[in-house]
């Protein structure tokens, strides 16, 4: 059973806080951050001529140090948006994001947002520094 302190609604980006205490996922994610995990802009944005750092890449860093921790990376496609769980295994505690779809009225578009989302979200959850990355086009003003 898991033991939640907060559960998350679906609102853009929530994060939910579950037990502490020894063993649990946020001592392993406090042991995660203590590896001072860096990762790169690997990619290029033609269009703003602006660098990024891919999926693929927070993957390779990420993953395989958490799993050693026995943190398992769960990504929920769900009607509204993308979940993202970091589940301890052995103490049964997990903490999870939640980021709303929006303007994903295809399936090009709706791929693109949980590739986005993938990689945002562990940013985000993990507490890994990166700088403004492909960003460039939610930044800009929507026309009328």
């Amino acid at each position: 059973m898991i033991n939640k302190i907060y559960t998350p609604t679906n609102e853009p980006m929530r994060v939910a806080a579950f037990m502490s205490g020894t063993g649990s996922i946020v001592r392993k994610i406090l042991e995660f951050q203590k590896q001072h995990i860096i990762v790169q802009k690997d990619a290029k944005n033609p269009f703003y001529k602006s660098s990024y750092v891919t999926l693929n890449e927070v993957l390779d860093k990420v993953k395989k140090p958490l799993n050693e921790l026995g943190v398992l990376i769960i990504f929920a496609p769900e009607m509204e948006g993308l979940r993202t769980i970091l589940y301890d295994v052995d103490s049964d505690t997990k903490i999870e994001g939640f980021m709303k779809y929006v303007g994903a009225n295809d399936a090009q578009k709706l791929l693109a947002c949980n590739t986005y989302f993938r990689r945002g979200s562990l940013v985000l959850l993990l507490g890994l520094e990166d700088e403004d990355d492909d960003g460039n086009m939610a930044s800009q003003p929507t026309p009328p």
